[in-house]
């Protein structure tokens, strides 16, 4: 027998009985996370033990997510893996995610059938809407500004999508594709900047009727964001800086999630949410189920009914400027019988159903 062979097989087994074993007693006795910040989801929990979900494959499927979300290094884990497939194989993207020039971001294909339902949605709110002018207009998703050549989104199929679906050609499709670019967009993250919003702001007012003089607005400085894609690449990609426009005219009231009232004449900006984990919620709080904007300034009664996204808290402070109120409704989480409590729609208005990929791709979340 080979004895020197026979004692490195040994000493190569305990060495790596010692470090999976090591491993799994740090696991053990480490506290699992409450909340993956960098992802800003939840961990995986741990699955139900069973017959059942043993037999079914359940439990193992569940448990590798478990364990993958619980191990002790994961971050550095995640953040070797994310060098490895951009500088060392030299990877256009990293399931889905990219890094060009202009900062980072995610391909994600056009939902066709979701984008369907969309225009229906369009259609049914609208019916309801007696003497109001409808507008309606998607966000492009900001890979399609990107210098890498990778299949994503498509702004021309979502324009057809939309307004050739069947009842459709009854509103006006204000396009967005053009009045914006790369740089309209934060680096770090999904969402556009307020600050860089001229080109929309442009779009929108030649096809409604309203012109928005920003010489009445103050740009201040807010501070920084690191966006959702810095902490799904898990790589040191920097942060953005957050600038805003203020107008001493314009006030804001909020149905709270969880609340039964408006909280009436607030503040559009809020500071202490930019230490949060999403520092977008600076404007106008985040997902919120309705917000109405009032401008003081403006007496022709006239308003906008905005059916939005997260998108829609930076860019409506901007619109105030040209109505007297603007209403922000977030349809997921607020229906139609219970928005009826609080706003009455008036003829003579406007309507803009105005979307990014985050609802276009997932209609379902709507009430």
């Amino acid at each position: 027998m080979d004895k020197p062979h026979d004692l490195r097989t040994k000493l190569v087994t305990a060495v790596f009985i010692v470090f999976i074993g090591g491993l799994f007693l740090l696991n053990r006795i480490t506290v699992s996370p409450d909340f993956l910040s960098g992802e800003r989801r939840l961990p995986a929990k741990l699955p139900q033990f069973s017959a059942e979900t043993i037999l079914s494959g359940e439990f193992m499927d569940k448990f590798n997510s478990y364990a993958a979300d619980n191990f002790l290094f994961r971050e550095g884990f995640r953040k070797i893996s994310s060098y490895l497939v951009f500088y060392v194989f030299q990877q256009t993207d990293k399931n889905g995610l990219y890094m060009d020039k202009y900062g980072a971001g995610r391909f994600e294909q056009v939902n066709a059938e979701s984008v369907k339902q969309i225009a229906e949605k369009i259609k049914s709110i609208s019916g309801v809407l007696d003497g109001v002018d409808i507008y309606y207009a998607f966000i492009p998703d900001k890979s399609i500004y990107s210098d890498r050549k990778m299949p994503g989104f498509d702004p021309a199929l979502t324009e057809r999508l939309l307004t050739e679906a069947p009842g459709m050609d009854s509103y006006v499709f204000i396009p967005l594709t053009e009045a914006l670019n790369a740089d309209s967009y934060y680096r770090t993250d999904l969402h556009w900047d307020q600050a860089k919003l001229d080109g929309v702001l442009q779009a929108l007012g030649s096809s409604m009727g309203f012109d928005v003089d920003l010489s009445l607005y103050t740009q201040r400085y807010a501070g920084s964001l690191k966006g959702v894609y810095a902490g799904q690449l898990a790589l040191p990609i920097g942060t953005d800086s957050i600038y805003y426009y203020t107008n001493p005219s314009l006030s804001a009231s909020y149905f709270l999630n969880g609340n039964t009232e408006l909280t009436p004449r607030c503040a559009l900006y809020e500071d202490k949410l930019l230490s949060g984990f999403d520092a977008y919620d600076f404007f106008l709080l985040g997902a919120q189920p309705l917000v109405i904007l009032e401008n003081e300034d403006k007496t022709d009664g006239k308003e906008l009914y905005l059916f939005r996204d997260s998108f829609s808290s930076s860019l409506a402070p901007l619109l105030a400027e040209a109505y007297s109120k603007v209403f922000l409704i977030d349809l997921r989480y607020i229906d139609m019988r219970t928005l009826s409590r609080y706003v009455e729609f008036k003829p003579g208005s406007d309507a803009l159903f105005l979307y990014s990929t985050l609802i276009l791709n997932n209609a379902d979340i709507l009430y």
